[in-house]
């Protein structure tokens, strides 16, 4: 059996060690902008609560916070306390502040997410124009009903919040700009990763359709949000290439595009994250944290 693992484990690295490089170039790329355009819409949001923080003292936050969520149980979770830790720390802004801010960036998030879910199902709808007017009147009613909408999304993410933070939330939806400008932003972090999603795909000679890509993304995010393991570990890898292989990847390939794109989006930006941990200060931020 080990014999097997070993040999299995030999034909999945070699497989990748042939990929084109520039392949494996514009997928960290994709993810890389993506982390800025995160810091961006951080900026923005905080900026409209009235605190400016300079946008590489977000990126930094952001990849120390990659590090801590994939060493800890449960998706984000202890990636979020280090950002509210972090800006509260080193840029003074009021915990409550940061705090608000973060749940404000999930709720922004759910849009995209809505829209990428409607896209995949067009690949299973065999009606997609009606299925188009439902996403356009569920995104309509979204902004209509904001307050009942920022309510379940505190229940989905499981946040609460207290009854001055929570006017604050819905006070930011008055500064459309922001809102619009996080929605778009978070629609552009969801694009680069489907785009980088394509792009592995691409390396190993799979020209997967967008909204194929789309329903693997979907499924990949869930995983992410119900991995109870640090990082998702097992959990995600086996989802993906489940997921991969059930719409006609073979299993050779789906263990190596899965390998790639967790080597990008977890090996990577794990030890990326740590560096920044060690280097920026946020040994002071981990010492906070650890006595909380």
């Amino acid at each position: 059996m080990f014999e097997n693992i070993a040999a299995s484990t030999e034909q999945y690295l070699t497989l990748i060690g042939e990929i084109p490089l520039h392949y494996l170039a514009l997928a960290l790329f994709t993810y890389y902008i993506s982390v800025v355009l995160y810091a961006i819409r951080w900026k923005l949001v905080l900026r409209g609560m009235g605190k400016e923080v300079p946008l590489f003292e977000l990126v930094k936050a952001i990849l120390a916070s990659i590090f801590m969520n994939n060493i800890t149980p449960m998706s984000r979770s202890g990636g979020e306390l280090l950002r509210i830790t972090w800006i509260s720390r080193r840029s003074k802004v009021p915990v409550g502040i940061s705090t608000v801010s973060i749940i404000y960036e999930r709720i922004l998030e759910t849009v995209p997410v809505f829209v990428l879910f409607l896209i995949g199902m067009l690949y299973f709808s065999a009606m997609p124009d009606v299925l188009f007017l439902i996403g356009i009147a569920g995104v309509a009613a979204i902004w209509i009903k904001w307050d009942s909408f920022v309510s379940l999304s505190l229940k989905i993410f499981k946040t609460s919040v207290s009854e001055e933070e929570m006017k604050k939330i819905l006070s930011l939806r008055d500064r459309h700009n922001i809102t619009l400008a996080g929605i778009l932003l978070s629609s552009a972090v969801w694009i680069l990763d489907v785009a980088r999603l394509k792009l592995i795909t691409l390396a190993f000679g799979f020209d997967l359709s967008l909204s194929l890509i789309a329903v693997i993304s979907i499924a990949n995010l869930l995983l992410g949000l119900v991995a109870f393991t640090p990082g998702g570990i097992g959990i995600i890898e086996g989802g993906l290439v489940g997921t991969l292989t059930h719409f006609g990847i073979p299993v050779g390939f789906a263990v190596s595009i899965t390998l790639l794109e967790r080597f990008v989006s977890y090996v990577l930006s794990s030890l990326v994250g740590f560096i920044v941990l060690l280097t920026s200060g946020g040994r002071e931020v981990w010492k906070a944290l650890k006595s909380q």
